[in-house]
């Protein structure tokens, strides 16, 4: 059962949507698909919090505010009881940026960005011990992962270059001026040998691959972005939110233009506020709802369109709430497995 979890801050609340892959394959008849009501729930935490990711069947998320790196894990309740989970908050970490992430190779580390002080801080889970802190280029505000080369990337806050790190032995490499603009987001690439990247923006996109050294533009579009995510199975695929409009767009390579080209698109009727993706869906959360659709990572698009698999409601079990109205502050989409701290039955 694949997870995606909503999250606001008010009220220090998270919502959670259960999305049953199964059910989305194409199974709904042989099962009645499950109400609004009994597809989201309203789980309570300490604080408030932003920019979440999933670690080994855990949450993890910026503190709203308070510099503080949040390990939030929810555990079964008893029965009859509601979902419930238990905070672990780290030290107090001057000037956060914009967002964290966790690294496949080096198992148990957060990397936060602090870009006043041009560096990485380093925690250890579970406990958020910090571990130290290494050097990312100027001003590192935006990080992502290149899976593949085991290098994290590093978005300056004025978004004007690129700084790669290994993250075992924390080699620095020669940065890549990139011009994005301070608006602009990074997603790097879930495999291959290379160091491969997509830098987003209101001024376009662009697509970076080279080895460490000679890391270089590959193409571009034209597009305004509000957020992206990179598909797990094609480096060259990125699915973007188009700025100020409703429309999610999958872009990648095409090699007759000699660039990047729109491969499929959709217009959800209201802007898309995050993205998320797993090996086959992709999770876009609008204001009021959450949309699943697929990914075609192989076989491509159907008349370049998008083919939408479930829509969630999450604003309708809400009515009546101060969370009905609350803004979104993050999107996360994890694996519900063996490992996983949720039931492995029922809805979270």
């Amino acid at each position: 059962m694949g997870r995606v979890g909503l999250w606001w801050s008010a009220r220090r609340a998270i919502v959670l949507a259960a999305v049953g892959l199964p059910v989305l394959a194409g199974c709904a008849g042989e099962r009645a698909p499950a109400a609004p009501e009994d597809r989201v729930t309203a789980l309570r935490i300490e604080v408030p919090v932003r920019e979440p990711v999933w670690s080994e069947g855990e949450l993890l998320a910026l503190s709203a505010g308070t510099g503080q790196v949040a390990r939030i894990e929810p555990y079964p309740p008893a029965s009859g009881a509601p979902l419930a989970a238990r905070t672990t908050l780290s030290p107090l970490l001057p000037n956060v940026g914009e967002n964290l992430v966790t690294s496949r190779t080096v198992r148990d580390a957060v990397y936060v960005p602090q870009p006043l002080l041009d560096r990485v801080a380093v925690l250890g889970l579970p406990d958020l011990r910090p571990l130290g802190t290494f050097q990312a280029g100027p001003s590192p505000s935006f990080v992502a992962m290149d899976v593949g080369s085991q290098v994290l990337l590093a978005l300056s806050q004025d978004g004007s270059t690129v700084t790669g790190v290994r993250v075992r032995g924390f080699t620095t490499l020669p940065p890549q001026e990139v011009r994005a603009g301070p608006e602009a987001e990074l997603d790097g690439a879930e495999r291959g040998r290379l160091i491969e990247y997509h830098v987003a923006g209101p001024r376009g996109i662009a697509h970076y691959k080279g080895s460490a050294g000679s890391v270089q533009k590959k193409d571009g579009i034209a597009l305004s972005a509000h957020r992206i995510a990179g598909d797990m199975a094609k480096p060259t695929r990125l699915y973007v939110a188009e700025k100020g409009t409703g429309r999610l767009l999958a872009v990648g390579e095409k090699p007759a233009l000699d660039g990047l080209a729109v491969a499929a698109e959709i217009n959800l009727g209201e802007p898309v506020e995050y993205l998320g993706v797993d090996a086959t869906r992709i999770y876009a959360a609008t204001r009021n709802k959450l949309v699943v659709l697929e990914t075609d990572s192989y076989e491509g698009y159907d008349d370049n369109r998008f083919g939408i698999v479930d829509t969630i409601d999450f604003r309708r079990p809400l009515e009546g709430d101060v969370l009905g109205s609350a803004p979104l502050s993050g999107l996360a989409v994890g694996q519900g497995d063996a490992q996983s701290r949720f039931p492995s039955s029922g809805v979270v």
